[in-house]
């Protein structure tokens, strides 16, 4: 018990004596530990993480967002050990990190949690970007946001030009890390979305850490990079004018840093291919002759998701359980794509896309709401392989024509 009792005072020290995690280059005791030294009621502060970036491999599919959890493991049967892997009711900490839209912070195969990044914006805060008026030696600066939850108060720190680089909240109290990172944002994103109407800049958040300070477990978001493929395309006639329009808006849909965006395009190339079908049913019905429309219906396990995947995408690796699951949701499995649709694609275009406007064209609710970005993100690798299935459906000889159904690469002598 007493070397327990002095493991944990050593790690007090030796925590509090290390860099501050906020990035202002000060030790933690002489910046932000002032606040939880001064008060026993104040929260622990945040664990500070010594690697704090790694290399890896994707988890998913490319361009696909995901979330990395960290789950800490205690000595002996410490309560900690036991607590839900979304974590329990209690205090939290949210950081958002920033980042200039165009410009990564991490390179496409690294990730690094927030206490290892800097941050990046068009918004100078300090010097020596800025120098604030009446108060020429401040090193951050202070976001109050009142919600329905409650009052959150965020501390935005600079990077060394002085722009604001991450947004950090105040400990407050959430059910679980899920629930925490959806408060913290709502409270935030019209702060973002204010000064970024306001300054005419681009205000765009590149990861999000969430901390549950208890058992110091945490979960930080990331998207995939892409694949890198090489220039082995089989040659193929001049592409009908239709399937150009489709290529379009599919490369479009990469290009977008936004996922619900990016979501949009996906869905739009699979209405727009589900009117074409109807378009030439209606013509043949004219001409008296018979089309035959796709059966598609999604995989109904993890061998058939593989095959399935192989089918429609020429570069790939290995597929992992999460790339598995997250592009066939278990859920939906052995389900007919258009049953999938109607019932979940279609009414999550509409909450994003139609649900801002009222019939008299008035806002009817807040782009800046995380719960349907979520909802986006769980369905949108998806939504993108949809879209591909159903253009290798229907343009056979223009679209992926050497990938076979088993995922044979055919090669033309």
């Amino acid at each position: 018990m007493n070397s327990s009792r002095h493991d944990r005072r050593r790690q007090r020290k030796l925590e509090r004596t290390r860099e501050c995690p906020c990035g202002s280059g000060k030790r933690f005791k002489k910046c932000c530990g002032v606040k939880t030294s001064n008060s026993k009621k104040d929260a622990p502060a945040p664990p500070i993480s010594l690697n704090t970036s790694s290399n890896r491999t994707i988890m998913g599919l490319s361009g696909e967002p995901g979330e990395l959890h960290v789950i800490n493991q205690f000595r002996g049967d410490d309560p900690r050990n036991h607590a839900p892997l979304q974590g329990s009711p209690g205090q939290y900490t949210v950081t958002f990190v920033l980042n200039r839209p165009g410009y990564n912070l991490e390179a496409e195969n690294k990730f690094s949690f927030a206490t290892g990044l800097e941050g990046d914006s068009h918004l100078a805060i300090t010097k020596p970007a800025f120098v604030p008026p009446g108060n020429p030696e401040a090193d951050r600066i202070k976001i109050y946001g009142q919600t329905e939850d409650g009052q959150f108060v965020f501390t935005g720190y600079p990077n060394k030009r002085g722009f604001l680089g991450k947004l950090i909240s105040d400990p407050f109290g959430a059910l679980s890390r899920n629930d925490a990172q959806q408060k913290a944002f709502r409270a935030l994103a019209p702060s973002l979305s204010s000064w970024s109407a306001h300054l005419d800049i681009p205000l765009e958040i590149y990861q999000v850490d969430t901390l549950e300070i208890t058992t110091a477990n945490s979960q930080m978001s990331y998207t995939n990079p892409f694949w890198e493929a090489p220039f082995a395309i089989m040659p193929t006639a001049e592409l009908k004018a239709e399937l150009r329009g489709y290529s379009g808006l599919y490369r479009e849909a990469l290009g977008s840093s936004s996922n619900v965006y990016t979501f949009l395009c996906f869905f739009k190339i699979i209405e727009g291919l589900r009117a074409r079908r109807k378009r030439l049913q209606r013509q043949a019905k004219k001409t008296g002759t018979v089309i035959t429309l796709p059966n598609e219906v999604l995989p109904n396990n993890a061998d058939d998701v593989r095959t399935w995947l192989n089918a429609i995408f020429p570069i790939r690796f290995e597929w992992s359980a999460l790339a598995l699951d997250s592009a066939v949701p278990p859920e939906v499995r052995g389900q007919q794509v258009s049953a999938v649709i109607e019932s979940t694609l279609d009414p999550l275009r509409d909450n994003v896309a139609h649900a801002l406007l009222s019939n008299k064209g008035e806002l009817t609710m807040s782009a800046d709401e995380l719960l349907h970005v979520q909802q986006v993100n769980k369905w949108l690798a998806l939504t993108k392989c949809i879209s591909r299935r159903m253009l290798k459906n229907d343009f056979p000889a223009e679209y992926l024509p050497y990938l076979k159904e088993d995922g044979t690469v055919v090669v033309d002598s």
